[in-house]
């Protein structure tokens, strides 16, 4: 199984360019079967939702196009640069950059071929500079319309080692006692009070141990409990007040599910990146497909320069290895010890995974 990638009809394997680029990024792997259509004049043939029309005429056809079900990717010139937006049904990302030139089709065709979500894809072939993988985050565009922060929040340590997710305060607790180095409240409550009163017990559970406390979601809290720091979602930055985070010198941690939204959270200068989902997780609803150790090594060469990274999303015994393979800071679970039946075995095995540091041996 492999991606498969068409420029006005014909295969992109048949133009000289595209092979071009392939040939520097290395053979396309075979991890899913789908179809994308690229298309630079006027298109034909059934509409799709991995259509993509390439600066289209400003006309109608590009209004049913996109009801259709259709996207498209046009560049415009900016005073600084150009800017590109991706257009699918109601939404538009828009990005600038300083490089004024249209995205060229053989290259977005390549990076798509890597099984490359579309917008990142467009991130890549925006970037690229004709001598393979874009590893130098300034070469990136900037997302135009997301939050941003001038100031970085404080630091988050390197090489933290494993993280653990859990649902209630007693579990902070005990993995906290365990010397669990990183542990997440995501706590989903839905009354105020009890949700205050896990946020109260999670900080004081960490008391006297060296465990760092990061709060899902509930930033106000943190900052009322007096928390180390706090974890947003893609969706919740923008309804978070960023500024005050930072003025009660919290940490923030920032989930991202591929480049775009790495380029997101960069913009806002966070303490760390989550990248996920890695592999399939039944703990929530994933926006995108797992991202897999192959994604994951290119995110890491890209953003480890610039942020301590975090590897989530069905992380477990089996799996730690490869995760810290690839050089990030911190590998997260969940069900790999809330759902065991020993958790504290589970979790000193964890420990005994983790490269940098010593934590014994899992026969404890």
């Amino acid at each position: 199984m492999s991606v498969s990638v068409y420029i006005d009809g014909q295969p992109a394997e048949c133009r000289e360019d595209y092979n071009e680029v392939i040939g520097q990024l290395g053979a396309a792997p075979d991890e899913s079967r789908k179809r994308f259509e690229l298309w630079t004049t006027q298109p034909r043939g059934r509409v799709t939702s991995r259509s993509v029309w390439l600066n289209p005429p400003p006309d109608t056809a590009r209004v049913e196009w996109i009801a259709d079900g259709g996207a498209i990717l046009e560049s415009s010139n900016a005073h600084d640069g150009i800017e590109d937006y991706l257009w699918r049904g109601n939404s538009c990302i828009k990005v600038r950059n300083t490089v004024a030139a249209p995205i060229t089709p053989a290259v977005l065709a390549a990076f798509l071929a890597h099984d490359f979500a579309l917008v990142d894809a467009m991130m890549l072939a925006r970037a690229y500079r004709g001598v393979g993988w874009p590893n130098q985050l300034s070469d990136y565009p900037v997302p135009v319309g997301c939050p941003t922060s001038h100031v970085s929040f404080p630091e988050f340590p390197r090489y933290a080692g494993l993280y653990a997710v859990v649902p209630t305060s007693e579990w902070v607790h005990r993995l906290s006692q365990l010397s669990v180095p990183v542990v997440q409240l995501r706590y989903k409550g839905e009354e105020a009070r009890v949700r205050a009163t896990e946020v109260r017990k999670a900080v004081d559970a960490i008391s006297g141990t060296d465990a760092l406390l990061f709060i899902n979601d509930h930033w106000r809290l943190a900052i009322e409990c007096d928390a180390y720091g706090v974890h947003l979602g893609q969706e919740d930055v923008a309804e978070s007040d960023l500024d005050a985070i930072r003025r009660a010198g919290l940490r923030l941690g920032i989930s991202t599910h591929g480049i775009y939204e790495m380029l997101c959270a960069h913009a806002c200068k966070p303490s760390y990146i989550a990248l996920g989902a890695i592999y399939v997780t039944a703990t929530k609803l994933m926006p995108t497909a797992p991202q897999g150790l192959r994604r994951l090594e290119h995110y890491v060469r890209l953003m480890s320069p610039h942020y301590p990274l975090v590897a989530i999303g069905g992380i477990d015994l089996c799996r730690i290895e490869g995760v810290w393979a690839t050089g990030v800071d911190c590998a997260a679970v969940l069900r790999a010890v809330v759902n065991t039946d020993d958790p504290r075995r589970a979790t000193m095995d964890l420990l005994a995974s983790t490269p940098r540091l010593n934590y014994g041996s899992g026969a404890a």
